[in-house]
């Protein structure tokens, strides 16, 4: 058992007994129910700022959280003290701000047949990767580093990774308890390309890596990708003004379009009348071209769990299927609001995956005289009425097929429900991003672009 191992054993063991503590006491205190939360963490990180090392710390943390229900009144309160005197004292404040509560018939946690013990995700945590120490970490990172400023044109502002060991735990006045740990090496590069006295806009990535043997190579090749995407941004052209067809990459995809589509999921948007969906499931809502779901316990997602928020074991979820909506993302208190059951996905989605599509992506550059490649998207969207403009950020035009460059400041408009019949191709081509979505690219037609 690594050193880690052992004191996330021990840190863990205290918290659950502080959390049957807590327990014992809100029942005391006389509420009707009671959950408590905790939460361990060690963090191991380094940053490289302008291609020097410049921090190595170690961090930990501890944090219990109690929710109380006293006459369907909610109270909360947390501590990061884990001692008897500290816990009940939280719990006494939890009661105490129940009592100055609006009442609210919904208020529910989950029961122990909702909630059995979820069987633990295996690939979530290894000794290896949690026993890493900084000198590792260091030794990795050089070689990273050496690849990141091989080009004289890198700008490297910052390059940062950390390995974080944590523990997260759940137990209710239900009988209902749940306990997980996790070891995760995440990296992240930020920085830009300058040429003389050309530079370009600024840019980031990273990702993550479960185990310790795969570190390296992963953050070789996302540098490598890396460096190549920054030293393309030079010798931008102006991209001409059309309305046409955009095409998103996955991770536009993501900050632009994915989150329209789990607005209108959300159970509590469901809730509160705000979805334009609350009536949709089995219908088409968006392009048949499009498959969503949800994986927490896929192994190549780092945000995968084995039980979530309320404490309900996960699983495997379609939320859409070839464009129809196949359900609703419901925790237990939208849940009972809607009168459905939870589905387990308070706090999540946790693992999305778009799938991919049946075009190749060349052929998708080649689809019209102009085409407009957006790979980040800043500005402004609602997902109420769909619209959404800003500007397309980190971007490229095609003519005819051919890259001519990356563009100067573009910006685009459109509406995402209108985009529902106006996509033209998904591609077979695949990417991760942030490491909780996966996408492919997507063609769309309509959008307005405007060039500088």
């Amino acid at each position: 058992m690594s050193k880690i191992s052992q004191e996330i054993g021990v840190v863990s063991a205290a918290m659950e007994k502080m959390s049957e503590i807590a327990l014992a006491e809100a029942k005391k205190l006389g509420a009707d129910e009671a959950k408590v939360g905790l939460s361990a963490s060690f963090q191991k990180r380094l940053v490289v700022e302008s291609k020097e090392f410049a921090l190595a710390n170690s961090l930990e943390g501890r944090s219990i959280g109690i929710v109380v229900h006293k006459d369907k009144k909610k109270g909360s309160a947390s501590t990061n003290i884990i001692s008897e005197q500290s816990i009940k004292q939280a719990v006494a404040d939890a009661m105490a701000l129940a009592s100055y509560s609006v009442p609210d018939e919904t208020l529910t946690f989950a029961s122990k047949d909702e909630a059995p013990t979820a069987k633990p995700l295996a690939h979530l945590f290894e000794s290896d990767l949690a026993d890493m120490e900084l000198e590792e970490m260091q030794g990795a990172m050089q070689e990273v580093l050496a690849l990141l400023v091989r080009d004289h044109r890198v700008a490297l502002d910052k390059f940062e990774m950390s390995v974080d060991v944590s523990y997260h735990g759940l137990a209710n006045s239900h009988g209902v308890r749940q306990r997980e740990s996790q070891s995760l090496a995440n990296w992240f590069f930020f920085g830009m390309a300058r040429d003389g006295e050309e530079v370009t806009g600024f840019d980031f990535d990273g990702s993550h890596s479960f185990s310790k043997a795969a570190l390296l190579n992963a953050c070789l090749k996302d540098a490598d990708k890396f460096v190549k995407k920054i030293i393309s941004g030079l010798q931008p052209v102006q991209c001409p003004s059309y309305n046409g067809p955009v095409l998103f990459s996955p991770r536009a995809f993501q900050e632009l379009l994915s989150g329209m589509m789990l607005y209108h999921a959300s159970g509590r948007q469901v809730m509160d009348g705000r979805s334009k969906w609350a009536n949709d499931i089995g219908n088409k809502v968006v392009s048949d071209k499009f498959t969503m779901v949800d994986n927490p316990h896929d192994p190549l997602f780092s945000g995968g769990t084995a039980f979530d928020s309320d404490g309900l074991p996960t699983r495997k979820h379609t939320i859409i299927d070839k464009g129809v909506l196949k359900m609703q993302l419901h925790d237990c208190y939208s849940a009972k609001k809607c009168g459905v059951k939870s589905n387990a996905t308070a706090g999540g989605p946790f693992a999305l995956d778009v799938g991919a599509g049946s075009d190749a992506l060349s052929s998708m550059k080649a689809h019209a005289k102009n085409l407009l490649l957006i790979d980040r998207f800043a500005g402004n969207s609602d997902p109420v009425k769909g619209d959404f403009s800003g500007v397309a950020k980190g971007s490229r035009i095609f003519t005819g097929g051919k890259d001519m460059g990356a563009v100067t400041e573009t910006m685009i408009a459109g509406n995402f429900f209108d985009s529902k019949d106006k996509v033209l191709a998904v591609s077979r081509e695949v990417e991760l991003e942030g490491g909780s979505f996966r996408a492919p690219y997507v063609l769309i037609d309509g959008i307005s672009v405007t060039g500088s």
